[in-house]
């Protein structure tokens, strides 16, 4: 089954209450508070698992490190989830609008980079990063001082 992916914009000030939200009984809680107190900003139609192939790609490859905002926030909803949690900040915009504009990447380019990275060859997943670089680009412009973007895959 392919994994979801969710970008929901939240107030920054509710970012503390993340880590309650998903540390509850409810195995839903998390999803549950960010559909309560967010707004979903972006709709991605891809299987969300390449963002556990983007994510560090853009990391190693293009210096790109959406994974350190709010690291305390995202250890402990790492710990207390299965999902793969990034919180896009006014931060991260200020250092990576321009070099996350899907116009600088191709597909072919992110295909090798996928190969390269999982060692197999998989038929579309140049245009599944693509989509995902596109993803993030768009929540990135969601994002202001007083609000942040929850990117959530589970």
């Amino acid at each position: 089954m392919p994994a979801t992916a969710s970008f929901v914009r939240l107030p920054r000030e509710n970012l503390r209450d993340l880590t309650d939200a998903a540390n509850g009984d409810d195995p839903q809680g998390l999803a549950d508070y960010l559909a309560a107190t967010g707004t979903s900003v972006v709709e991605f139609e891809e299987d969300g698992d390449i963002f556990s192939v983007l994510v560090p790609v853009l990391a190693d490859d293009y210096d790109i490190d959406l994974e350190t905002s709010e690291n305390s926030i995202v250890a402990d909803l790492a710990e207390a989830t299965d999902a793969l949690v990034i919180i896009l900040t006014k931060e991260d915009q200020s250092k990576y609008m321009e070099q996350l504009d899907p116009e600088g990447f191709s597909a072919k380019e992110l295909q090798d980079a996928y190969e390269d990275f999982t060692d197999e060859d998989e038929k579309g997943a140049g245009q599944a990063m693509l989509a995902g670089i596109s993803a993030l680009y768009q929540a990135l412009q969601e994002v202001d001082a007083d609000h942040v973007v929850i990117v959530t895959v589970s």
